[in-house]
């Protein structure tokens, strides 16, 4: 027999009958199938992004890849070479042909291979975002369990209220805060990340401080206050006042009890930062003149450097979908009722 207890135990998962006919997926099917759906969008990706980048006509890309003086027959014999006179669907196979390989092309604007500009730079965009992520993540999610543990006081309208204020203020305007505070009137912090390329390696460490200053208080908010809304739901629930009653310590209650229970929609809230994470990085390099991925990817535009947009789309487009992946698996994981289909 199964007591009331038992029941009421945190992450005790209650059998129910499984109608005739239905089995459950194992793990290793569910993670298939969010891989292969995964594959599928990237398939998607690549076709629109392919298509984007060759709506102008094969003259008009040699055009811009040798000038806009080039006579005509030098532009047909740019355009044989690449093959840019073949049908869509044979471009399209050779350029995923060899994008999976490794061969982004040639860039139209610097005559290097794409893969060149593309990689260090990417480099660069990785560790701002690994490192606002490593420190946004602990620091929201300690607040928003904070103002849980404190919903309906002072403290927690006064935090809640400043999170308001700050999620309304876009990159640039924090951005351009930070650099006016430590860069102009203490004068502690380089206002660019100029020294990534010309600095020592303590200029190179001051070059990423206030970008990352800025994405952390930008996703801080955020991801804070669903991580409040997530505790304060998770702090009132029947099993916690159970554990509680039993004498465990508020730490133990807090972390074991309830915050595991309330981890799947926080992993979700995550998910949706780090996308927004991708997006805020391209702002923060124009901003900063970080010399990042996504600060080529609007001279790429600006150029009409079409083999470099579209590598750089579809790197984006990977690190998005990584990113659902992950949550995906994770919210498996946690959730004990999502660990088969």
């Amino acid at each position: 027999m199964t007591t009331d207890a038992q029941r009421d135990a945190p992450g005790a998962a209650e059998e129910t009958p499984q109608p005739r006919g239905r089995v459950r997926y194992p793990r290793t099917w569910q993670v298939t199938k969010i891989v292969t759906t995964s594959m599928l969008t990237l398939f998607v990706i690549s076709l629109l992004a392919f298509f984007a980048t060759n709506l102008k006509s094969p003259e008009d890309v040699a055009r811009a890849a040798l000038g806009r003086e080039t006579a005509e027959p030098a532009l047909v014999a740019y355009a044989e070479e690449r093959g840019l006179y073949d049908p869509f669907p044979i471009r399209y196979a050779v350029w995923l042909g060899d994008f999976v390989t490794g061969d982004m092309g040639t860039s139209l604007t610097t005559q290097r291979p794409v893969a060149d500009d593309v990689l260090p730079r990417l480099r660069n965009t990785l560790i701002l975002a690994i490192a606002s992520l490593v420190i946004a993540l602990p620091v929201s999610i300690g607040l928003g369990v904070f103002m849980a543990r404190r919903a309906g006081s002072r403290t927690d309208m006064s935090l809640l209220v400043g999170t308001v204020i700050l999620a309304s203020l876009p990159e640039f305007i924090i951005g351009v805060a930070l650099i006016l505070v430590f860069g102009v009137w203490l004068g502690w912090l380089p206002v660019d990340s100029t020294g990534l390329q010309f600095g020592n390696a303590m200029a190179k460490v001051g070059a990423f401080i206030l970008p990352v200053m800025t994405l952390v208080l930008a996703m801080l908010p955020h991801i804070s206050r669903i991580s409040r809304a997530s505790a304060t739901e998770a702090l009132g629930a029947p099993y916690v006042a159970a554990a509680q009653l039993r004498g465990l310590g508020s730490m133990r209650v807090t972390w074991d009890h309830a915050m595991r229970n309330a981890a799947p929609p926080l992993v979700n809230a995550v998910a949706l930062n780090v996308v927004y994470l991708l997006g805020g990085v391209i702002v923060v390099e124009q901003l900063f003149a970080l010399p990042g991925i996504g600060q080529l990817y609007i001279a790429s535009i600006g150029a009409g450097d079409y083999p470099a947009v579209l590598s750089i789309t579809m790197i984006l487009g990977i690190m998005f979908i990584g990113v659902s992946v992950v949550a995906d698996i994770l919210v498996t994981v946690f959730n004990p009722r999502l660990r088969a289909g």
